[in-house]
């Protein structure tokens, strides 16, 4: 039985599932019969990408475009295979007052969208001697009573900290021309958020990301992808649009990872700001980041090289620095993009876009058009 599968039986055969407070913990060891080095709460935070991703396919792609993130209220319940806790579902609700409240949303989520939370048990034991560099561990998924953990935030004497929620932003196309007039890259599936680049900026972002490949030892570069969060107003779909690629310079580059500094990000600011032209009122806005890794595929092509339509191995994949790249600079924004560019064995050059799907970033399509017909329709919602 698929995973899926069993998460929508689980679901159906459980309607009260969710009324029970759960917390979910991982449990660390060397070896999966291994004696525990550490348990690692699940906290609060923790389930950040989940909630995010519920709201946009829940709410913001159904219509409720109005609806902020911080109004959803979500619960967990564990979902079991054979008394073994293989991942979680998440109920989203808008409150009742609301068009789009009432009836809540659910969304299953695998043990891997968890890796983050292990990568930061791993690296306490790390810290304390308890695992090397060169060790592997590995984590399971336990589910217990008791209401999720929030991370508490230190207090700081003479410090205040006031959030405003500024709510989104849409630019107003009809989506049907522009895929009609637009060439693929990558399989396209119907459920997942359209993405469309304009050529020149799909060129820029390849160029950009390749540059670190020149450079001894070859390093990562990329740059800032800007465009806008859409929908069409004849079907209410939302979709990315990317139409800028602005390089990022002035930052740290190494060979496994690419980190903007205070100058990068007021370059980019001050581009966006130019290109927006009407400032805070407009719906440009950052949708992402591209970048290359440029470091090359360790050893010869394999037998399977000369005969194989497409080679596998390839020095596209996320890493955990592009993670946490991506839960940093767009936190709450589960439709921000991820483009990466490298190599593979054969030498080819190969590019990937990656998206937030079942709480990962997960490889998909995209589209790429000439550019962007001129609209005079309504820039917000």
């Amino acid at each position: 039985m698929t995973l899926t599968a069993f998460q929508r039986d689980v679901l159906a055969a459980s309607p009260d599932a969710f009324g029970d407070d759960w917390s979910l913990v991982l449990v660390i060891r060397k070896v999966s019969d291994g004696p525990v080095l550490l348990e690692e709460s699940v906290t609060d935070a923790d389930l950040n990408e989940a909630r995010s991703e519920a709201w946009l396919n829940g709410f913001l792609r159904q219509g409720h475009r109005d609806l902020p993130l911080e109004a959803v209220t979500t619960r967990i319940a564990p979902l079991f295979k054979d008394d073994r806790c293989i991942g979680f579902a998440l109920q989203a609700q808008a409150p009742r007052t609301t068009a789009s409240g009432g009836t809540p949303s659910v969304y299953t989520f695998g043990v891997t969208c968890l890796a983050p939370v292990a990568q930061r048990a791993a690296s306490r034991l790390l810290a304390d001697g308890r695992l090397k560099e060169d060790d592997t561990y590995v984590y399971e998924l336990q589910a217990r009573t008791g209401p999720t953990p929030v991370e508490q935030t230190p207090e700081h004497p003479g410090i205040k900290i006031t959030t405003r929620i500024i709510p989104l932003r849409f630019g107003m196309r009809p989506l049907g021309p522009l895929l009609a007039a637009a060439r693929t890259v990558g399989d396209i599936k119907d459920d997942v958020l359209p993405v469309v680049f304009t050529e020149a900026a799909h060129e820029r972002s390849s160029m950009f990301a390749r540059r670190g490949a020149g450079d001894t030892p070859a390093v990562e570069t990329g740059s800032i992808l800007l465009g806008e969060l859409c929908a069409c107003p004849d079907t209410a779909e939302l979709f990315v649009t990317v139409d800028e690629a602005i390089e990022v310079v002035d930052a740290e580059q190494k060979e496994f990872s690419l980190i903007p500094s205070s100058k990068s990000w007021t370059r980019v600011q001050a581009v966006l700001d130019r290109l927006t032209g009407t400032g805070a009122d407009g719906a440009r806005r950052l949708v992402g980041i591209s970048h290359g890794h440029n470091f090359g595929v360790e050893g010869d092509p394999c037998a399977l090289c000369a005969t194989a339509k497409e080679c596998g191995r390839t020095t596209v994949f996320v890493s955990a620095a592009d993670r946490t790249f991506m839960r940093t600079v767009f936190a709450g924004q589960p439709f921000a993009l991820c483009w990466i560019a490298g190599t593979n064995a054969r030498g080819d050059e190969v590019a990937t876009l990656y998206t937030l799907q079942a709480g990962v970033l997960q490889a998909r399509g995209y589209h790429v058009v000439e550019s962007f017909p001129i609209t005079d329709s309504p820039r917000t919602t």
